[in-house]
């Protein structure tokens, strides 16, 4: 009777990967950076970036979904996703980074540069409403008596 070996990484997972090859575009601290998606699950990504990006970030990745993925017609989609791991692949010029995606919206057909656009107008009000949200607490702790 064979003795069971250790997990393997596919065991481990939760859902299973498909194996791709898509021009992404990654989106960070108002950073755009070109990368490529190696690999696609229901909760995670891999891919080759063109820049390092920090352990813990959260990013936003547009790229446009094959049918095979889809099983439909390929569709833009915007992945917002949490770096969990980043390897350095120097001799290759590039860096792999594996995310744990958080949300997956579909986008309407577009191009590149009004991809980038969207993104920075969403980034940019995110940010409008976290200092909105932090002057409305200032406010009311200064009208509320100290104790």
């Amino acid at each position: 009777m064979a003795t069971p070996g250790p997990e393997t990484a596919q065991e481990k997972r939760s859902s299973p990967r498909k194996e791709l090859k898509i021009p992404a575009k990654v989106h960070v601290d108002g950073n755009n950076i070109s990368a490529e998606a190696k690999n696609l699950s229901q909760s995670g990504i891999f891919l080759e970036c063109s820049t390092k990006v920090s352990e813990g970030s959260p990013v936003d990745i547009v790229m446009i979904l094959p049918k095979e993925i889809t099983g439909e017609a390929a569709r833009w989609v915007c992945c917002r996703a949490t770096v969990n791991r980043v390897e350095d692949q120097r001799s290759q010029g590039r860096y792999g980074v594996a995310a744990t995606v958080d949300r997956i919206q579909v986008m309407p057909e577009l191009t590149w540069p009004e991809v980038d656009r969207r993104i920075s107008e969403r980034r940019s009000g995110e940010r409008r409403t976290v200092a909105r949200a932090g002057e409305n607490r200032r406010r009311s702790e200064r009208r509320s008596p100290s104790k």
